[in-house]
């Protein structure tokens, strides 16, 4: 599934195929405990223009995406992460206020699944 607004259901299975439905739970609210302090360390690097510590906040959330089938955030961390590794800094406020819209609206639609799953 690519839809930018959703999340990648095949992801949930994934995990639900290797610890049932309370770990599907159980991951999602370790996403949503732990995305906004990533966001919080983000912002922070940002601030003091630390774009290596972005590229690490970034790659956890980049992972942490991936796994629970979050394309829209996941791609965008991933785009960051690889910016910032190589210390390019061009459109990054911007980019990092899609990061954070993108994030704000997983962990709605993450919440959204923990809550109906299984379906």
């Amino acid at each position: 599934m690519n839809d930018r607004n959703q999340i990648d259901t095949q992801a949930l299975a994934r995990l639900d195929s290797i610890g049932g439905a309370a770990f599907v739970r159980e991951m999602i609210e370790l996403f949503l405990a732990d995305a906004p302090k990533r966001l919080q360390a983000v912002r922070d690097a940002q601030a003091a223009g630390d774009l290596n510590a972005i590229s690490e906040a970034t790659h956890a959330l980049k992972s942490s995406a991936r796994t629970l089938g979050s394309n829209q955030l996941h791609a965008l961390a991933s785009q960051i992460e690889s910016m910032t590794r190589f210390q390019h800094s061009e459109n990054l406020s911007a980019l990092l206020d899609d990061l954070e819209q993108a994030c704000r609206a997983s962990c709605h639609l993450l919440e959204c699944e923990k809550q109906n799953y299984p379906r």
